[in-house]
C-alpha cells in the first residue's frame, strides 16, 4: 500500500513538473514572438528620428556657359544659389539660370552671350525639352554666324546642363526662330559641342 501511495505521489510530482515546464516554454514562445514587433517599433522610431534630421539641400548648383570677351569660345562657369535667395524665389531653375545668363555682368574676361536688351518672355518644360521664348531684341542684333553659334550655345548648353533637360527650343515673340544669323533653330537642339577652346 505504501508503495502504491509513493508511486502515485511520484506520478503527481512528475505531472506537476511537466505542466510547469510546458507553461514556461509557452511563455518563452510568446516573448519570442513579441520581440520582432518590439524591434519593428524601435526601427520605426529610429527611421522617424533619421527623417526628422534629414534636411533638404539649401544650395543648388548650376552652370552658365559664358563667352570670352575677345575670343570665339564659350567657358563653363559653375555657381551655386541658396534656395532662399530672393532671386530664386517663385522661379523654376530654368527661369533662374536664363535670367542669370542674360543679366551676367562683365567680370574678368567673360561676358553674357545673349544680345543686350533681350528679355525672357516665358520658359517652360515639355518632357525633356525646354522652350525658351525671348523678346524681339534677341534677333534684331546683326552678328556673324560664329557669334550666333556662341549665343545659341550659351543658352542651350546652360539649360541642358540642368538635370532632366535634353533639348532646347528657342522662340522669339512666341514664334519658332527658323534662322538666327546663319544658325538653324527650327528644331529643338541638344548640347552644342565644338564651342570651347582646346585644353
Amino acid at each position: 500500500m505504501k508503495r502504491i501511495v509513493s508511486c502515485l505521489l511520484i506520478g503527481v510530482l512528475i505531472l506537476g513538473m511537466l505542466s510547469a515546464c510546458k507553461k514556461k516554454d509557452e511563455a518563452e514562445e510568446v516573448s519570442l514572438e513579441q520581440t520582432p514587433l518590439e524591434n519593428q517599433a524601435e526601427e520605426v522610431e529610429a527611421n522617424n528620428d533619421f527623417n526628422a534630421e534629414e534636411e533638404l539641400p539649401e544650395e543648388v548648383e548650376y552652370i552658365l556657359y559664358l563667352r570670352y570677351k575677345d575670343k570665339p569660345f564659350l567657358y563653363d562657369e559653375y555657381f551655386t544659389v541658396n534656395i532662399n535667395d530672393d532671386n530664386f524665389k517663385d522661379k523654376s531653375i530654368e527661369e533662374f539660370v536664363i535670367q542669370q545668363l542674360m543679366d551676367y555682368k562683365k567680370e574678368g574676361e567673360f561676358i553674357t552671350p545673349v544680345p543686350e536688351g533681350t528679355k525672357l518672355l516665358s520658359i517652360k518644360r515639355e518632357g525633356k525639352n525646354v522652350i525658351v521664348n525671348l523678346s524681339k531684341e534677341f534677333k534684331e542684333k546683326k552678328m556673324s554666324t560664329t557669334d550666333a553659334k556662341l549665343t545659341t550655345g550659351g543658352i542651350i548648353n546652360s539649360l541642358v546642363a540642368l538635370p532632366g533637360n535634353e533639348t532646347v527650343q528657342i522662340m522669339v515673340e512666341g514664334e519658332i526662330l527658323e534662322n538666327f544669323n546663319g544658325v538653324k533653330l527650327s528644331e529643338p537642339l541638344y548640347f552644342i559641342e565644338g564651342l570651347f577652346p582646346d585644353k
